[in-house]
């Protein structure tokens, strides 16, 4: 009798020492990673079985808020969440309308520009178009192309000249 017996032995449950990969389904029965089954076969099925529950869940989901809206209750759907939504606030963020902003665009040397975009007495902005020296006539027709899509578009050729 030195030896001591085995927990099985002795009438009590043994506990399942199995690592958590290997279980099959989570205390909410949701089944986790199929990888852990060697035989493809098996594999294959207990995949299949997860999409068809989860595949299930979805509609029985959507039937649901169907139902809601037919019957006029308020749907909350959830916001992806994104950077923006979870920037933490900073005292050092820039705010819309902030005084400081707004008078360093004012300052700027392109202010004129962009203030007056919308208006008929706007300053149009110059492009200059170049080629390599020796362009191929299919650049022509489509320089062609940009300058009627572009009314301030102005080309100059290469010629022999460096960039």
């Amino acid at each position: 009798m030195g030896k001591k017996m085995d927990a099985s032995l002795k009438g009590k449950r043994p506990t399942n020492k199995a690592p958590k990969s290997v279980v099959k389904s989570t205390r909410k029965g949701k089944m986790r990673n199929p990888s852990h089954i060697k035989n493809k076969i098996k594999r294959s099925e207990v995949y299949g079985k997860y999409l068809q529950e989860k595949r299930t869940l979805k509609d029985d989901r959507r039937k649901r808020e169907k139902e809601a809206v037919a019957l006029g209750e308020d749907i909350k759907k959830k916001t992806p969440k994104t950077l923006d939504n979870t920037r933490e606030k900073e005292s050092t963020m820039v705010r819309q309308g902030d005084e400081e902003v707004e008078a360093d665009h004012a300052d700027d040397e392109f202010a004129s520009y962009f203030k007056h975009m919308d208006d008929e007495t706007k300053t149009s902005a110059k492009i200059i178009i170049t080629t390599r020296p020796k362009p191929s006539q299919n650049v022509f027709y489509f320089i062609a192309d940009l300058q009627n899509l572009i009314p301030s578009l102005y080309y100059y050729p290469r010629k022999h000249y460096s960039v």
